[in-house]
């Protein structure tokens, strides 16, 4: 939440060592949610950590969409936050683009992945094309301003676009931003409240505030904005697209169902593992789907877990324009390889078990 991000390498299976700054110079300062995903297409397993903390400083006015995709301004912050200085921090989102050999370079800014106050991110392909996109749950609540949910689509591994709007995530329906927070009698048992005070000084709206009329004109209503933490992607609906619920901060959950699949055919395959010399869900398996044109889309699964959150399990592959998969590898914890030949027509849930033997 408020300090370094720490690698700890596991040393033959003894003790841990602090490998940090081999890998990463830099760390977010006020990381929140992680997700380690292939944004590039490469083979190589990248590294997405949001960071909400750092956005507290300074509170973006509503649509200055400019500030909210730069990374956060430092000056407001105390200075004993920092006590062996900023040098070793990120402000904000970082993508760590795994170049290799140990090699990790953040590119968060040059491919678009800077959001303001987000929290839990949620990774998987939500247009099927092949390319792993990323939804953020965004809000800091009361007494702050509504942030809002990010989602954002993988442009081929060169960038990412911002797609909330165009894709109906936001505004939210009715264009709602706030709900009631709590409320004080201020004119009876709460009268000394410090919100009764500071709402009167305030003329009456700052801070959310809202006063009741006629014989309750004391009544003060405290409006709070809504906010999400997490989120998790799941076929819900059973059609072949991925739709998404949240999970709120004092709030019922969004459902958000996806309508790609009356818009359009999809190419999709699900793959379900199951070990046998590995854990039976096969949890840490890399899964790489190759397409007939010889791109490989890899996978891990993870638990699909992000922060307070964890998506239906079977790993969801996107084949975009194509009707089947060329083959299909699964590279188990256990360490063995094993491949799946094809084609593969997509539409169906693929179960591969661990064999024996290796290939």
């Amino acid at each position: 939440m408020q300090g370094a991000n720490h690698l700890w390498l596991n040393v033959g299976g003894k003790r841990f060592r602090d490998a940090t700054r081999e890998y990463f110079p830099k760390t977010p300062w006020g990381a929140m949610g992680v997700k380690a995903f292939d944004f590039n297409g490469d083979g190589r397993l990248d590294l997405f950590v949001t960071d909400m903390h750092s956005d507290m400083w300074a509170n973006i006015e509503p649509g200055d969409w400019a500030a909210e995709s730069r990374k956060a301004d430092t000056a407001p912050a105390p200075p004993d936050f920092f006590p062996t200085g900023k040098g070793g921090f990120i402000f904000g989102n970082a993508l760590f683009a795994n170049r290799g050999g140990g090699r990790f370079l953040d590119v968060s800014d040059s491919v678009g992945v800077e959001t303001y106050w987000p929290w839990g991110p949620s990774v998987d392909d939500l247009n099927a094309d092949g390319w792993d996109d990323i939804f953020i749950g965004a809000g800091m609540n009361f007494p702050l301003r509504y942030g809002i949910n990010s989602v954002l689509l993988n442009d081929g591994g060169r960038k990412f676009l911002p797609s909330e709007f165009l894709l109906g995530v936001e505004p939210r329906p009715n264009g709602a931003t706030e709900q009631v927070w709590f409320r004080l009698d201020c004119g009876g048992a709460d009268r000394e409240e410090f919100f009764c005070a500071a709402c009167r000084e305030s003329g009456g709206t700052a801070l959310g505030c809202r006063w009741g009329a006629g014989p309750k004109q004391d009544q003060l209503t405290m409006m709070g904005s809504l906010g999400t933490r997490s989120a998790v992607a799941l076929d819900l609906d059973a059609d072949g697209d991925l739709d998404i619920v949240t999970n709120e901060f004092n709030a019922p959950p969004q459902v958000l169902i996806s309508d790609l699949a009356q818009r359009r055919h999809l190419n999709v395959l699900n793959v379900r593992l199951r070990g046998t010399r590995s854990n039976r869900e096969g949890l840490g398996a890399r899964v790489t789907v190759v397409l007939p044109d010889g791109r490989r889309v890899l996978k891990v699964l993870d638990g699909k877990s992000g922060y307070l959150s964890q998506s239906d399990l079977p790993l969801y592959f996107g084949l975009g324009a194509e009707d089947h998969a060329a083959s299909l590898e699964v590279r188990w914890p256990s360490g063995r390889h094993q491949t799946v030949d094809g084609p593969i027509p997509a539409g169906r849930t693929i179960d591969v078990i661990e064999t024996e033997r290796p290939d």
